[in-house]
């Protein structure tokens, strides 16, 4: 798409990067059959994202370092999976994630999806997903510290999945999904999964081609930012307008939305953004300022 020629004005950031919808698989409790299937898992090419409970064995695995370099997110889910805290093992976790790792933990997931940890999270993570299941809309009033799921029966079917992603992309909406383990496994995992049914729904969510898949974090940061920037500031001066936003505690650096206007330059720190064909700025959000120039 050419850069638009119009008046400046029409300021605005795009829905899922231009996605039609978004989905985020997730894997809580560092569960052995995960560690068992990862070579087929990460052969799907998605990110994932895998909530550590770092008092199990199973979390000392290499196969988490070897999810790091392949691009997947390690998030928090405690330490002891209890649904009482006090925010000390919530923290233990924390510390052996990024002392083992050498990573800044951004996301966690609540255990058994307790309404404790929407407080514990809000004042350490961008995102707690809890386990209800429902669907997030751009700018909408989620609250981002019970972030909502969907958790497939036991041996859901591929259909079950599919089903889950045609509904979040007809309403244009992020759908978060839950996996605990695969059938097959020793590990006790809550409603295991058969792994080819799961994979043949990604497959199947990659192929309608439309859809973004990405961590918890990724998608996460990009709604946040949209919502940051959409209910921000605007002034006026010298023939230039200027938006300022706020970014949210705990907010990840180094991420961006995408800005379509009706004409004009956008802006950070006085340098044009160069405008990307396929249809968008690409605007930073660290700065927390853009300006849309003649």
């Amino acid at each position: 798409m050419p850069k638009p020629s119009g008046a400046p004005g029409g300021f605005k950031v795009i829905d899922w990067a231009g996605f039609t919808g978004a989905v985020s698989y997730t894997f809580d409790d560092s569960n052995s059959s995960q560690i068992q299937h990862y070579n087929e898992l990460n052969a799907l090419g998605v990110p994932f994202t895998f909530y550590l409970q770092t008092g199990k064995n199973e979390s000392n695995d290499p196969v988490w370092q070897k999810a790091l370099t392949d691009g997947h997110e390690l998030g928090n889910h405690t330490k002891s999976h209890s649904s009482n805290d006090d925010g000390s093992d919530t923290d233990a976790a924390t510390r052996f994630i990024e002392e083992k790792f050498g990573i800044k933990v951004w996301t966690m997931a609540a255990p058994n999806g307790s309404s404790t940890y929407t407080g514990i999270a809000r004042t350490r993570f961008l995102i707690n997903r809890g386990v209800a299941n429902a669907l997030i809309a751009p700018n909408d009033s989620t609250d981002p510290f019970t972030l909502p799921c969907y958790i497939p029966p036991t041996g859901a079917s591929t259909a079950a999945f599919d089903e889950q992603v045609t509904t979040a992309r007809s309403a244009k909406r992020w759908r978060t999904v839950l996996v605990h383990g695969f059938t097959g496994g020793s590990d006790g995992a809550f409603q295991p999964v058969q792994l080819s049914a799961f994979v043949d729904h990604v497959k199947h969510a990659k192929d309608l081609g439309d859809m973004w898949l990405d961590s918890v974090v990724n998608v996460g940061a990009y709604w946040r930012g949209q919502k940051a920037v959409t209910s921000g500031t605007k002034t006026e001066s010298g023939g230039e307008t200027t938006y300022k936003w706020q970014l949210p505690d705990n907010f990840p650096p180094g991420k961006y939305v995408r800005v379509t206007v009706t004409g004009g330059t956008l802006k950070q720190n006085g340098v044009a953004i160069p405008w990307d064909p396929h249809g968008y700025y690409e605007v930073a959000l660290d700065p927390e300022s853009v300006t849309l120039s003649p």
